[in-house]
């Protein structure tokens, strides 16, 4: 063989090698194992890492753009995000709406926006505006709001984990922020508040009605799991099995007392994905007896209370 011919079989050797190895047009070894070779496109609206039930957050991700309706104790923001910025659209229904812009800043968890003495974080779906050290809007939750039937509003969660149907003359917000052990009632343990409604006293006047809260919580703590449905944090308990939507829950009912207020709690609870949800409300009632009869106060209406909260509770469905 001359010695050109040795040298093209050699070269050829080389080339057919190197395309082994490296994979080039065939997902070889050292190649990546897509099948595609575009660049993905960014996805919007789950960039922030969110809390256990989640699902990510409310918040778009690095480079992404998006826009995000929070509903706050005091109003709602609308946020748009892009690229450095967020734009706020804030209404509480009182003052004229007001607008402002954003610029993104270092955060230890979450995000974090400011412009002089005026912040926007958020972690999770759960978002606070603070303007020269105050609070101007908090306990925002992220998600969309729809008109359901008359005088009642469909809710979906930020992360399109759940969704829930409450009459529109309560109030829906987000919860605590972070880990908390108030993600349900007498818990020992920390998990998420992740929705919140609150039923004020006016919904029965001039009785012994002070008050609901409904809840939706969960926790992905191991003895949260444990004990997701049994555990009633002490009190004397009942429990029933049911079904809503589709999902087993368990019903407990216990309650509390103390300085002359009751506080009764129906508690749905069901294990999903490794965490313990609780879907729940707790009624908060006064002695009628520490009323004097010249007060005109009544007894409130216990079946009619409970009845429109069942109503949210067995509203409740998962995504």
């Amino acid at each position: 063989m001359k010695k050109s011919t040795l040298w093209v079989v050699v070269g050829l050797v080389v080339v057919v090698g190197l395309v082994a190895y490296f994979g080039f047009g065939g997902g070889g070894a050292g190649a990546p194992n897509n099948a595609s070779s575009s660049t993905p496109t960014p996805t919007t609206g789950t960039g922030n890492p969110g809390q256990p039930g989640q699902g990510g957050g409310g918040t778009p991700g690095t480079g992404a753009s998006s826009t995000v309706t929070y509903f706050c104790k005091e109003g709602t923001i609308v946020a748009v995000f892009g690229g450095s910025t967020v734009k706020l659209n804030l209404s509480n229904g009182h003052t004229a709406d007001r607008t402002m812009t954003l610029s993104e800043t270092q955060s230890g968890s979450g995000i974090r926006y400011a412009q002089g003495n005026v912040v926007f974080s958020s972690t999770g779906n759960i978002a606070n505006l603070t303007e020269n050290g105050t609070r101007t809007f908090s306990y925002c939750i992220a998600g969309t709001e729809t008109p359901a039937k008359t005088g009642m509003t469909n809710y979906v969660d930020g992360s399109k984990t759940f969704s829930l149907t409450y009459p529109t003359m309560f109030t829906l917000i987000g919860g605590e922020d972070g880990y908390t052990q108030s993600w349900r009632q007498q818990a020992t343990s920390s998990g998420v508040q992740l929705a919140v409604i609150t039923i004020p006293a006016s919904f029965e006047p001039k009785t012994n009605f002070a008050g609901a809260t409904f809840m939706v919580g969960t926790s992905a703590d191991p003895g949260a799991i444990a004990g997701c449905l049994t555990d009633g944090g002490g009190s004397p308990t009942t429990s029933v099995q049911v079904t809503i939507n589709g999902v087993s829950f368990t019903k407990l009912t216990f309650g509390d007392a103390g300085a002359g207020n009751f506080y009764d709690t129906t508690s749905y609870r069901t294990v999903r994905n490794n965490q313990c949800y609780a879907v729940e409300y707790t009624v908060h009632s006064s002695n009628i007896g520490n009323y004097p009869p010249s007060a005109g106060i009544k007894a409130f209406d216990a079946a009619k209370v409970k009845n429109v909260l069942d109503g949210i509770a067995t509203s409740f469905t998962f995504l």
